[in-house]
């Protein structure tokens, strides 16, 4: 153990005994695992104990704490807490920022030297496995526990109202929302859009129209709006998301895509449609996905690419290795999508299944208790919507005959940051594709010939004349 180390600890734990101001500022940001020396590691470990308790801390309660800890390095530690107590000088004290700094790099250092060496390890193995040594890599770049205090930034109030202004200048221009349109109108005005940090769940039964829904938005944020969007589906391979993205954005029915057999006025739609994708800045991932796969899809398109928006279709399929349970799982992975908005600032959102229960009621209409799986999808989401139409619940004949069967509703059932709202929505089954309910039919626009006026001056006799 290096010196530099040695006293940065005795420093900390200093500052504590002495400077009871301090402590929380060293709470928030020292652990015990920062400690290196087994007999600093037991008084941290009891200061913290008597802090979980909201006992004094001082020389006097600690070193009671320690007499009664069973420990091996309890006896040291009372002799060792008795020289801290009057190693420093006040001057001395004031060096503990840069103590907390060295102890958290220093800590830092270990943990990649111990990451290195588990790396070596496997990759000199005879049933190296590169998966599993990629899944060890990934793992410690989302879970590392020391990126919050690396990361962390400190704001005035100040810096905090200048954000604010910004974001009102921003909605005050865009007729009221600040953050990425989605293009349902009456969703943008009640949200002001899609804010960063935001985890957005938009809910439904199967079929109910979860992914059309989502790349509706794909195709207002990314092909008409150019932000920088990721979509990670778990459901479809890239073709096939494709397919359906050009369908919502030509407005071509998505079977004649399917089966390569577009009318002659269709044609051009596509190529229009296919332009606009290739120039955008949309990216498609598929496949099966641990959360570990997704957050280092994030973070490497975030950083090397830059990213505004993350679709996730949808969270149910993504898995949580070393969950406990199912409900575990999802919980898992709903919360560290929460966090990962959060860390990126960006919004989130993340496509959801409804458990059968809506099903056996009368009424359709979904509630939060029909989240699948877990409520901590609920806790977590600072927007929960679930999308119900009409005709999904009717027979074929009765669909197609019944006005109503396009009729549908984006239920904003939570809103963390603003009120909730029944927004009234069209599907169109034949693309299939949601819609406002006041958009005009921009895929079959019928342009009228200018009409020519007559030249009434015009001289039969001289007509080149």
């Amino acid at each position: 153990m290096d010196k530099i180390q040695l006293r940065s600890e005795q420093l900390v734990l200093n500052a504590i005994l002495t400077e009871p101001t301090c402590i929380h500022k060293v709470m928030a940001r020292v652990s015990l695992d920062m400690f290196e020396l087994p007999m600093h590691k037991t008084i941290f470990e009891n200061i913290l104990k008597l802090y979980l308790d909201q006992q004094p801390i001082n020389l006097i309660s600690v070193y009671k704490s320690i007499q009664q800890d069973k420990s091996i390095y309890s006896k040291t530690a009372v002799v060792e807490i008795s020289n801290i107590h009057s190693m420093f000088s006040p001057q001395e004290r004031s060096e503990l920022e840069s103590a907390i700094v060295i102890l958290t790099a220093e800590s830092i250092r270990h943990e990649h030297i111990e990451l290195g060496n588990t790396i070596i390890k496997e990759a000199t193995l005879d049933t190296y496995d590169p998966k599993k040594t990629l899944e060890i890599i990934q793992s410690h770049i989302s879970d590392n526990k020391y990126k919050a205090l690396v990361n962390k930034k400190e704001f005035t109030n100040e810096d905090l109202l200048a954000e604010l202004d910004k974001r009102m200048a921003d909605a005050a221009s865009h007729q009221g929302v600040s953050g990425i349109e989605t293009g349902y109108k009456r969703f943008d005005i009640v949200t002001s859009g899609m804010q960063p940090t935001n985890l957005i769940i938009v809910a439904a039964r199967p079929a109910m129209g979860k992914t059309q829904y989502a790349l509706g938005i794909i195709r207002h944020a990314s092909i008409k709006n150019n932000k920088k969007g990721l979509f990670i589906s778990c459901e479809m391979d890239e073709v096939q998301v494709m397919k359906r993205i050009i369908a919502v954005d030509s407005g071509i029915p998505g079977y004649h895509i399917k089966r390569g057999n577009l009318h002659a006025s269709e044609v051009m739609k596509y190529e229009k449609a296919r332009q606009r994708i290739i120039e955008s800045n949309l990216r498609i991932v598929a496949g099966s996905f641990t959360i570990t796969d997704v957050l280092s899809l994030i973070y490497k398109m975030k950083h090397s690419e830059g990213l505004d928006y993350v679709v996730v279709d949808y969270i149910q399929k993504i898995t949580s290795p070393g969950a406990q349970n199912r409900t575990n799982e999802v919980g898992d992975v709903s919360r560290r999508l929460k966090d990962l908005a959060n860390e990126l600032k960006i919004p989130i959102v993340a496509l959801a299944q409804l458990s059968r229960a809506v099903e056996h009621r009368n009424d359709k209409k979904p509630m939060l208790s029909d989240l699948r799986e877990s409520g901590d999808i609920e806790q977590d989401a600072d927007i929960v919507m679930f999308l119900y139409r009409a005709g999904y619940y009717m027979d074929i004949n009765e669909r197609q005959n019944n006005p109503l069967a396009d009729d549908g509703y984006a239920i904003i059932a939570k809103h963390r940051d603003g009120e909730l709202e029944d927004i009234q929505l069209k599907f169109d089954s034949s693309i299939p594709a949601w819609k406002n309910p006041d958009d005009r039919d921009e895929y079959n626009e019928v342009y009228v010939q200018q009409q020519i006026k007559p030249n009434y001056d015009f001289d039969w006799d001289k007509p080149f004349g």
